[in-house]
């Protein structure tokens, strides 16, 4: 009875059990809740061992569904427990658990099953409340094969409507979907559509969405939208990145709608609201924990893939690449950085930094220095490295960084990833965006310490990564523009806006201009390239009537114009604005987060639909 009530005070508390005893290692799989459970709910597995030393453990999770293959949910890591949010439908999962001894790398697995029950009685649609104030889970009956589910809700009262993104009918098995964008502490109604030619609405159901107990920074209008004035895409994601502030979506007159509920650096928002980030995670090699994992939520915050820097670094040692720099010359990855977006394929890109110590005379130094590069690394569906870029073997490492750019040691400062050779190490690169072009399925990489954008050779994960060419002063294009100083400078959020088009979006923060100008402020920029004659246009140079050094994000809207975020106005009273400008780069509506620094921010029409780029 002792031990039972101390297995469940650790279940409780959040604890790996170990159990030291003579024998080979193994592993037991523990739910904090018992099989079955209904869809939506959250189960807290925890692994228990039997024969353990005082090594370092680290765990991998991966996931069976209905006889299927093992899909990897979290790759080895030292958090040990992990909470799993099962597929939002009826079904029988088994939960696999693989637990490495690091010192000896021997391995125990176990498997869990598990079922998931549907939450319909009687037939009829309900709506449960989630552990996010701002998130309701509609369950609805089975609809029929080949049709397609969504939810309509609304405020009460509101004749506008906003839906869920379309999700398919399984046979025999209730539809559920996660909604949300709603106002904290409101009547809201909502409704199950079926879509198989005609769309056939049910009943609407209540739903009081729950309050706010976060810190979110101030609102504030520098330029209000005019009086009848369209608006589109009506929703502001911004990826807070100041404490104690979080990752938000506000409408456009400032209300609150929607707040991660998980801690990460906010990259890309997916499809069927799904997001990315950069997370804090225990690193097994490096004993650093800023950025060292990367992550797939859900609306809840849940997570529902994931890796970490040193399991990475493990599937790059046949390339030369550790985890852990032991002697100069070696390249070590130090955590990941800035961007992580989704190709159309299903891989996730993320990027890592990459340290390497070089011998006297490199980048002009008289004794050797240590260098901070960057790889693009190719996860496939599982998050298993299926490619990767490295910049030391494509760029010029004694073109140094214009701004001479200076990372210290320790856990990542000033936005540099983190640094472990020495007390100070260039700032090479600091590339902070990529982004997919369809067609060619190569890549373009932002470069803010070298003033370019490049395009490289990726093929969907059969290219060479060879540049192509580089965009901006003294690269491969000439600008077309009458404008004293056309180029961008310390870039950042670059892609081709619509995705295949020639038309090239950036937000140009304007550092070696603005040395040049003073009174320069930031610009949100489209240029048009012409890859045969190498050439580039600006056809848009909008003043943004602010100036921040650093951070930004550039987008398209769906109604025409575009979308700037300067993210760290005000020095030092640091605020974000996002800044709406027409086709003729005049400025239409501004919504400022006062306080608060931003890394980015998207304008969207709902937390289901991503921006095209």
């Amino acid at each position: 009875m002792k031990k039972l009530y101390v297995l469940a005070l650790a279940l409780a508390l959040g604890l790996t059990v170990f159990a030291a005893s003579e024998g080979p290692l193994s592993v037991t799989l523990l739910p904090n809740l018992p099989s079955p459970q209904k869809v939506g709910t959250i189960i807290t597995l925890v692994p228990r061992l039997k024969n353990s030393t005082h090594a370092t453990y680290v765990a991998q999770y991966s996931v069976s569904v209905d006889g299927g293959a093992f899909h990897m949910i979290r790759d080895f890591s030292q958090d040990m427990m992990f909470t799993w949010s099962p597929e939002l439908y009826e079904h029988e999962a088994r939960v696999r658990v693989t637990v490495r001894d690091n010192d000896t790398m021997k391995t125990a697995s176990a498997e869990l099953p598990f079922r998931i029950v549907s939450r319909i009685k009687d037939g009829r649609p309900v709506v449960t409340p989630t552990s996010h104030p701002l998130v309701a889970l509609l369950s609805a009956p089975p609809c029929p094969v080949g049709s397609q589910f969504r939810v309509e809700f609304r405020r009460v009262g509101d004749s506008l409507s906003s839906h869920t993104s379309a999700e398919p009918c399984r046979a025999g098995r209730s539809s559920n979907v996660y909604v949300a964008g709603m106002r904290a502490d409101t009547e809201y109604e909502m409704r199950p559509e079926t879509m198989g030619g005609a769309i056939e609405s049910g009943a609407w159901i209540t739903f009081h969405t729950g309050l706010l107990d976060g810190r979110f920074p101030p609102v504030s209008f520098p330029t209000p939208r005019a009086g009848g004035a369209s608006k589109s895409d009506p929703l502001l994601v911004t990826s807070v990145a100041s404490d104690p502030f979080h990752n938000q979506a506000t409408d456009l007159e400032g209300n609150v709608v929607w707040t991660m509920a998980s801690e990460g650096f906010l990259t890309r928002i997916l499809p069927g609201g799904r997001f990315l980030v950069l997370a804090a995670a225990a690193n097994s090699q490096n004993d650093i924990k800023r950025w060292q994992a990367v992550r797939e939520l859900d609306l809840l915050g849940n997570t529902l893939r994931e890796t970490n820097a040193s399991r990475v670094a493990e599937q790059l040692a046949s390339r030369g690449i550790r985890s852990k720099c032991m002697k100069d010359g070696e390249q070590c990855v130090s955590g990941f950085h800035h961007e992580a977006i989704r190709s159309p394929n299903g891989h996730t890109l993320v990027m890592a930094g990459l340290e390497r110590m070089f011998p006297d005379g490199a980048q002009g130094s008289k004794t050797p220095v240590d260098v901070m590069g960057d790889l693009v690394i190719d996860l496939d569906p599982d998050f298993q490295v299926a490619w990767v870029w490295n910049s030391f073997d494509h760029l010029d490492v004694n073109r140094k960084s214009l701004g001479d750019e200076k990372c210290k040691l320790g856990p990542g400062t000033d936005g540099c990833a983190s640094v472990f050779l020495a007390d100070t190490a260039n700032g090479w690169l600091h590339s902070n965006a990529l982004n997919y072009i369809p067609g060619s399925g190569d890549l373009l990489i932002s470069i803010p310490e070298q003033d370019w954008v490049v395009k490289i050779d990726y093929k969907d994960g059969k290219g060479t990564g060879k540049v192509l060419w580089r965009l901006g002063l003294d690269g491969d294009f000439k600008a077309k523009s009458d404008d004293p100083y056309p180029w961008f400078s310390y870039q950042h959020d670059v892609g081709f806006d619509p995705p295949g088009s020639n038309r090239l979006i950036v937000f140009d923060d304007g550092e070696r201009r603005k040395k040049k100008f003073p009174k320069s402020n930031n610009r949100g920029q489209v240029w048009e390239l012409d890859e045969k004659t190498m050439t580039a246009t600006l056809v848009v140079s909008a003043d943004l009537g602010v100036y921040s050094p650093a951070v930004g994000s550039a987008q398209s809207l769906s109604g025409g114009g575009y979308s700037f975020q300067s993210g760290m106005i005000n020095l030092p009273v640091v605020s974000t604005r996002e800044t709406e400008v027409g086709a003729d780069g005049k400025i239409v509506y501004a919504q400022q987060l006062d306080a608060a620094v931003a890394y980015r921010s998207f304008r969207v029409p709902d937390l289901y639909t991503p921006p095209s780029k």
